[in-house]
């Protein structure tokens, strides 16, 4: 018998002869995320100011101030250790500067808009760092 053939003959009988695996297949359970209180209200409080800040440019009327931001302090956090003073204090900065952006007083409407943005800016440095070239775009300059 010629070589080729040979190798031929041993190959053809040694993948002829493969055991198929009788492992049953075992599929992945596909797991859904579930966005936190926290996430939620980031997200709506972003969204707001994108459309407060096209307003306050084009010197529009205000849109009505929204109570829900105050969940700021009791929303349940992706990772519950992020919840400290630090943070607690930038909540707080955050609040009363997205507050007093409301006030009659439109020379401070800026200056009180970018304050609340850049307590946004400084608690997201230390933590859920992902937002920050968004947040950082809803500065008015």
């Amino acid at each position: 018998m010629k070589p080729v053939y040979l190798f031929l003959s041993i190959f053809i009988v040694l993948f002829s002869c493969k055991k198929e695996s009788t492992k049953p297949e075992v599929k992945e359970e596909l797991i859904m995320y579930e966005a936190s209180e926290m996430t939620v209200l980031m997200r709506d409080i972003y969204e707001f100011n994108k459309a407060l800040k096209v307003r306050i440019e084009e010197k529009k009327e205000l849109l009505e101030y929204p109570n829900e931001f105050f969940k700021i302090n009791t929303a349940k956090l992706t990772n519950p250790d992020y919840r400290n003073a630090e943070f607690d204090s930038l909540a707080t900065i955050f609040l009363e500067n997205q507050r007093a952006s409301f006030s009659p007083n439109t020379d401070s409407l800026v200056i009180n808009y970018n304050k609340s943005i850049k307590a946004c800016i400084e608690c997201h440095k230390t933590r859920c760092t992902g937002p920050l070239p968004k947040i950082k775009k809803l500065m008015i300059h």
